[in-house]
């Protein structure tokens, strides 16, 4: 190799190098970031602050204005029950706003330790495009969790050593941050939009 490629290849490695560090750096700041959490006076639910699909950050002041339905879970999640129910949720919001996307559903993982930016990233997509995905450093999800009075359980698991339970319910915040209610979040499709419908239609106003 030339001296000339010799620099060009060395070039080439260090910008990669680079991007990887930064990165890892990225997701590691994120996941370690400490939160302060605030309720806003609600009884369930408040302000989070969590790593995204992409080692960005998002807080609930992201989505200010939108209704949030709220799940905790893992992409390896106990009995599979966090797709299905991410999939009614998505399916629901279709019947309630149509066209429409006034409302997010935000998907806590429980599992930081297994569930990365890219591994977040492909299963919202494997879900769908109403599905926002992100996790945080364990003592923040515990904060978290029980602001959010999501139980948090670890199921022994013959392949995957261990699951994540998913919560039992959707938690909904109104556009204002303003908690409104759950849902079911083992119902079907049908039901969910049932409650939707009557947690969400009173308020159109907000």
């Amino acid at each position: 190799m030339t001296p000339a490629g010799k620099r060009i290849a060395l070039m080439t490695f260090g910008v990669l190098a680079l991007a990887a560090a930064g990165g890892y750096t990225a997701t590691h700041l994120a996941l370690k970031h400490g939160v302060q959490l605030n309720t806003y006076g609600n009884e369930v639910g408040g302000s989070f602050r969590l790593m995204d699909s992409t080692t960005g950050t998002m807080t609930d002041q992201t989505f200010r204005n939108r209704w949030m339905l709220v799940l905790f879970g893992a992409t390896h999640c106990a009995e599979d029950a966090c797709a299905p129910a991410l999939r009614n949720m998505s399916a629901a919001l279709d019947q309630v706003e149509g066209g429409r996307h006034n409302a997010v559903i935000i998907f806590v993982s429980l599992d930081p330790d297994r569930d990365d930016a890219e591994r977040l990233r492909q299963y919202g997509e494997s879900i769908g495009p109403r599905v926002v995905s992100g996790t945080a450093a364990p003592f923040a999800l515990a904060d978290l969790a029980k602001e959010y009075h999501a139980p948090i359980e670890k199921v022994p698991d013959p392949e995957w050593t261990y699951t994540m339970r998913m919560s039992p319910q959707f938690v909904v915040m109104g556009p204002e941050v303003r908690y409104k209610g759950v849902i079911d979040a083992r119902a079907d499709s049908a039901h969910m939009a049932e409650d939707l419908r009557r947690i969400m239609q009173p308020q159109n106003g907000e």
